[in-house]
């Protein structure tokens, strides 16, 4: 079943408008004892309630297209919850230089630290996972591939929602995999942007966070073994880190990403705006970066901005784009699209 279409909203309007008109005929013509009444009245209260809020549901879904078909919303909601933070052992980076500690969280071989950085004044978790060879081998140096969420949303669904770690210990060059909390303050949205008076964001993602990382891991320092990938508003956060960082990154892949701001802190400054719309940027200057871009035709907003990214960029910027047929704008089609992401990320980076 098509939830963006005009037929879903319909249907569940003329739902909702058909329970309302059938409790008011038959509200005064039931029977039975009078619990059995007051029973039936809160049931089409209900009834009335629940299909009220599809209408709002089927609406708002229709406007952000969070799921195209109810059979992925089902999968969707499928996903089981985060596993909280262990922390029965503080484990020590792998340098001694690092005064970062990291404890385990769930059972994946991620670890999790609060980290302070020092340029940019924030103070937020970051959550790392190295894959099976970086053990083996103590003294190889891996690329590292920073991860970023949307909003709103936690660092670690990169770990909890997303088949990320699995796929990258499959690789012949793994990457070392760093989830970055980019809503520092509850409930601000930032769009990964340094603002004026406010959270240095975009500082902390592309420097404090790189800095610790170097320190705490094996880990080159050569920009083409450093990369960023993101997820919606992540999406556009990765872009963004590797189009205005391009002497610390070489390669970003965006899921589902837009790439002009969107969060009104932002958007209300014409300056802000006007320096963080990346095609806008990316019409003026052309980094010596790759990017993949990838959505889903169903998801037409996103889909609209790789087409745009493809327009505006020029050599030596490099895009690489992959638009799929079906999916809406969630965890089921950024899972579906991983593969691919992976793949592309371990074949452009480089440990040397």
């Amino acid at each position: 079943m098509d939830l963006l279409g005009l037929p879903a909203l319909i249907g569940v309007i003329t739902l909702a408008v058909l329970v309302t008109v059938v409790s008011l005929v038959v509200w005064k013509r039931l029977r039975g004892p009078a619990v059995v009444q007051v029973l039936q009245r809160l049931l089409l209260i209900l009834l009335c309630q629940v299909t009220a809020l599809a209408v709002v549901g089927v609406s708002v879904n229709r406007q952000y297209e969070f799921y195209a078909t109810f059979g992925e919303f089902l999968n969707e909601n499928s996903a089981q919850a985060a596993p909280p933070p262990q922390q029965q052992h503080v484990i020590d980076p792998p340098s001694a230089a690092s005064t970062v500690k990291f404890v385990p969280y769930g059972n994946d071989g991620v670890r999790v630290a609060t980290v302070s950085g020092p340029v940019s004044g924030i103070r937020a978790q970051v959550y790392v996972w190295v894959p099976p060879q970086y053990k083996a081998d103590r003294t190889k140096r891996f690329p590292v591939v920073e991860l970023l969420p949307g909003f709103p949303g936690p660092a670690h669904n990169w770990f909890t929602m997303m088949n990320v770690t699995k796929l990258m210990a499959q690789e012949a060059n793994p990457a070392i995999l760093v989830s970055v909390t980019t809503q520092v303050r509850s409930g601000q949205d930032a769009d990964c942007t340094d603002l004026p008076g406010g959270p240095q964001v975009q500082t902390w993602v592309a420097t404090d966070v790189r800095r610790m990382v170097e320190s705490a891991f094996r880990t080159t320092r050569d920009r083409r073994g450093w990369a960023t990938m993101g997820y919606s508003e992540g999406g556009y956060c990765a872009v963004k880190v590797a189009v205005q960082h391009p002497r610390d990154f070489s390669a970003a892949v965006s899921l589902s990403g837009y790439l002009t701001p969107t969060a009104p802190a932002v958007t209300r400054s014409p300056r802000l705006l006007a320096a963080n719309d990346m095609l806008k940027v990316l019409g003026r200057r052309h980094p010596r970066v790759s990017l993949l871009a990838m959505a889903t035709r169903q998801d037409a907003a996103t889909a609209m901005d790789v087409s745009r990214l493809r327009s505006v960029a020029k050599s030596p910027t490099q895009v690489f784009s992959s638009i799929l047929a079906a999916g809406g704008h969630n965890y089921g089609v950024w899972n579906a699209m991983l593969p691919q992401a992976v793949s592309w990320l371990t074949a452009h980076l480089s440990a040397a």
